[in-house]
């Protein structure tokens, strides 16, 4: 039986969560990585997120919802939630929900931590942070996306099979 959990650690440049044994996003973890956030914009962590959704095949409404409320917080704090690595399933959800223009989907993690780098290089060159004003891309539409063995190899080692 799978035990979702979602694990939450800070690299350099941002806050990045990723779930394990979670086929569906629910709003608990959403809630859990909320509860993270804070505490580390509390002890001045930087105020990028990125949320790498790797095995989710599903999105309900409320970790959407809940999605919506983190992402005031995290604008607010001057970053941006980066997801990466959405099933296509999932990113239609936010299409549907007209909330896929409200983040920044990228192909993988490579791409959203050079993304939440580049956020912090211009937030110090400027003195602060300035808002990321790149359209959201569809996964599956360009860039790589994590195919073949790699991903098979990195998705059994996310499910703990």
């Amino acid at each position: 039986m799978l035990n979702p959990t979602v694990q939450v650690h800070t690299l350099e440049h941002a806050l990045v969560a990723e779930f394990w044994d979670c086929l569906r996003l629910d709003p608990a973890p959403v809630k859990e990585i909320r509860s993270k956030y804070e505490a580390h914009i509390r002890a001045n962590g930087r105020p990028m997120l990125v949320v790498d959704l790797l095995g989710v095949g599903f999105a309900g409404s409320a970790a959407l919802g809940l999605f919506v409320m983190l992402q005031r917080l995290v604008r607010q704090s001057g970053g941006q939630i980066l997801f990466c690595n959405v099933d296509p399933t999932v990113y239609e959800v936010f299409r549907i929900s007209k909330l896929d223009t409200m983040f920044v989907f990228v192909s993988d993690r490579p791409a959203a931590l050079a993304m939440a780098a580049s956020h912090a290089e211009s937030a110090e060159a400027n003195g602060h942070a300035a808002p990321l004003s790149l359209a959201p891309t569809p996964p599956g539409s360009g860039g790589s996306r994590n195919s073949g063995g790699e991903s098979l190899l990195r998705r059994h080692r996310r499910r703990k099979l």
